[in-house]
């Protein structure tokens, strides 16, 4: 039986906005991924503190550590991110303050620099995704908030325009077929179509 070897790492980091940069910059290698939000006790009173601590494994083929903090340091205002990662047996969650891409990190080399750079692209299709499900959400609030009791939700209509994306999975050769909808109201859904398909599967992949 085929079995993945893989490599264990650990950071902290000061917001969940970082953790999800770090995760969408790392996607082509990861295997696990754990997020843990820190909370602190304070006189008897837990309080929720924004610090995420994450664990994570990559395929044993994926870049080395020195090439994952040259990584992370790319990363604007992901410091800590970079200050704290440390393979999971060596974590401390302490940072070790250095200048950014400074020794350990290592430049990545020529496959690494070109998987991660696919990656960074797909996750600019996310966030222009993100950004339209969330004016999508701000309007449906917006009209229950205005509304109240007279409020009724949008009725799901089968000819709402969209597209059937086959969805491939590599290593089994399976494939799914998956239904991604056009956004709500929006006048040039076609023209968005091909990145707004792009990032759908991204996030299903991810």
């Amino acid at each position: 039986m085929k079995t993945n070897i893989c490599k264990n790492y650990k950071f902290r980091a000061e917001c969940a906005a970082d953790v999800h940069a770090v995760r969408g910059l790392l996607h082509p290698w990861l295997m696990d991924w754990n997020e843990r939000r820190e909370n602190m006790n304070f006189e008897g009173v837990v309080h929720a503190m924004s610090d995420v601590t994450v664990e994570f494994s990559i395929v044993a083929e994926g870049p080395s550590f020195g090439e994952l903090l040259w990584l992370v340091d790319g990363i604007e205002n992901a410091h800590v991110a970079g200050d704290t990662l440390a393979p999971v047996e060596s974590y401390t969650g302490e940072r070790i303050f250095r200048s950014a891409f400074e020794a350990p990190a290592t430049r990545p080399g020529k496959d690494v620099l070109s998987r991660a750079l696919q990656a960074v692209r797909a996750r600019q299709q996310v966030l222009i995704l993100e950004q339209e499900r969330a004016l999508q959400l701000n309007r449906v609030i917006d009209a229950a908030l205005r509304l109240g009791d007279k409020w009724q939700p949008v009725k799901a209509d089968g000819a709402r325009p969209g597209w059937l994306v086959p969805i491939a999975h590599t290593p089994t050769g399976m494939t799914a077929l998956r239904r991604v909808s056009a956004p709500l109201g929006c006048k040039n859904w076609e023209k968005k179509g091909d990145g707004l398909v792009k990032a759908r599967v991204a996030t299903i992949h991810a």
